[in-house]
């Protein structure tokens, strides 16, 4: 079956009126930087008499490559979480966003961060404290991961498209 990484925060803001939902999956730029370590790496590794002795950079290269395999699904499971929230939860979504966090980059599957409201602001922190907040969020949550397995189930190669 699928593996998953949802990292679950409260936001918080200066601005104690900033409200709504935001998930997060990994940012380009930190495939593309790979991308071109493992570019420059692999032609001078080509040069080398013993290229054995850098296996350890390759394979932490093609882990992040596996990663980037990752972003589509990724990006996939933070559209499907927003939805949740916006329709079943009925909160505002500040929509899906990318961004380095080094929870996402250290995931090894599709991986989201996820700020369920924020804490500064009065409204959405009674609604967050509160046995219903708590069940939509968690409902949202868990109906955004059953549809993310059945898309997965159904054989869909979501990481090329």
């Amino acid at each position: 079956g699928a593996k998953l990484f949802i990292s679950l925060h409260a936001n918080a803001a200066r601005n104690r009126s900033a409200h709504g939902t935001e998930t997060y999956f990994l940012g380009t730029h930190k495939t593309e930087t790979a991308r071109k370590v493992m570019e420059r790496e692999n032609s001078v590794i080509q040069l080398e008499d013993n290229p054995d002795q850098y296996e350890q950079l390759t394979n932490g290269v093609m882990e992040t490559l596996t990663q980037s395999a990752y972003m589509r699904q990724s990006e996939f499971l933070a559209d499907l979480v927003q939805d949740q929230f916006e329709h079943r939860a009925d909160r505002k979504s500040r929509g899906v966003k990318q961004a380095g966090f080094l929870v996402l980059w250290a995931a090894s599957m599709p991986a989201v961060l996820v700020e369920t409201g924020f804490l500064t602001n009065r409204s959405e922190a009674r609604f967050l404290g509160s046995d219903r907040g708590q069940a939509l969020i968690a409902s949202g949550i868990f109906r955004a991961v059953r549809d993310f397995k059945k898309q997965y189930e159904k054989g869909l190669n979501l990481a090329s498209e």
